[in-house]
């Protein structure tokens, strides 16, 4: 499409139109009680594993973040790591009912992404971080939360800039 033109919207065939809404079995489109309930069942089931997963990759950044603080070669082999499972959990805290867990896995992404050589204070604050997720999930604290969590989310900005190369 040429700079100037207008863009034109080509509307689906009604055979793909067909098979996107699978004639062939039918497709309910009411939500009955019955319905309802079992997609709020695989929500809750999908939930429960969601957050089990992610405390268990909390545990493991905990672990490494404990290696990290005896062993001073070992920092620079953390942060990747880190930052990808701190990426992992922002892209799917929302989706989950956990909003403000994204915006902390954010946040520690956004921390790591930028250390070389992390030191013991930097360290701490990515700590802090991951103990905050913790308490996110161990308390089910769903939403953005209240007053305490904006706190927090604010303080942890003061931290991060306060440490920063």
């Amino acid at each position: 499409m040429a700079r100037g033109d207008k863009p034109r919207l080509i509307k689906a065939s009604q055979g793909l139109r067909q098979r996107a809404v699978n004639h062939t079995t039918g497709l309910e489109l009411t939500l009955t009680d019955e319905v309802r309930a079992k997609i709020e069942a695989v929500i809750g089931e999908s939930t429960d594993i969601f957050a089990k997963e992610v405390l268990d990759k909390l545990k493991d950044m905990r672990r490494q973040v404990k290696a990290a603080e005896d062993d001073e070669l070992q920092r620079i082999f953390i942060l990747s790591n880190i930052s990808e499972i701190a990426f992992d959990i922002k892209g799917m805290g929302g989706t989950f009912g956990y909003p403000l867990l994204t915006h902390l896995a954010k946040s520690l992404h956004d921390f790591t992404g930028k250390l070389g050589l992390p030191n013991e204070a930097q360290l701490e604050v990515i700590s802090i971080h991951i103990d905050s997720m913790y308490v996110v999930l161990a308390r089910g604290i769903g939403g953005t939360g209240g007053k305490m969590e904006k706190e927090l989310l604010d303080n942890l900005g003061v931290a991060v800039s306060k440490v920063q190369d």
